[in-house]
């Protein structure tokens, strides 16, 4: 069985590149590399199938574990943020008055919005500075700033 293994090997990093080479996520090429190195060791004279299949979890696991975090935090660089993202932290004036029960309108710059209170409690009235702090699909979410 141990002179056909690498059949086994070559089989499982091909479908495992496939599926990779399918979808955007990271899903299946610790399992490519974890099969390549099982290739790489079945080439070696006497060695049992059992150990390359240890060895096969033993890389996988090693290079989910050791790569994802790198290539997580690389790949979530690439968020493009739209241009509704740079309203928050923008000041404006409510026109219309805001409680979680009856959305409001708030104005920035020459553009108004409706607009919900960040907390449920708080009502703000017309008039009253506020800030952006999030987004609700075509809603800002806002909150009363103190005056000083």
């Amino acid at each position: 069985m141990e002179q056909y293994m690498w059949i086994v090997w070559l089989a499982l990093f091909l479908l495992m590149m496939v599926i990779e080479a399918s979808g955007p996520a990271l899903v299946s090429i610790w399992f490519a590399v974890g099969a390549l190195v099982s290739l790489i060791i079945s080439f070696i004279p006497e060695v049992a199938w059992w150990i390359e299949v240890i060895v096969f979890v033993v890389v996988s696991v090693a290079a989910l574990l050791a790569i994802r975090p790198i290539a997580k935090k690389y790949f979530k660089r690439n968020i493009v943020r739209t241009n509704i993202d740079s309203f928050i932290g923008k000041k404006g004036y409510v026109i219309e008055d805001i409680s979680m029960l009856k959305p409001g309108a708030v104005k920035i710059g020459d553009v108004s919005w409706t607009a919900i209170p960040v907390s449920e409690e708080i009502t703000i009235k017309e008039n009253e500075i506020i800030e952006v702090v999030a987004l609700n699909g075509n809603k800002l979410i806002v909150k009363k700033v103190e005056e000083k």
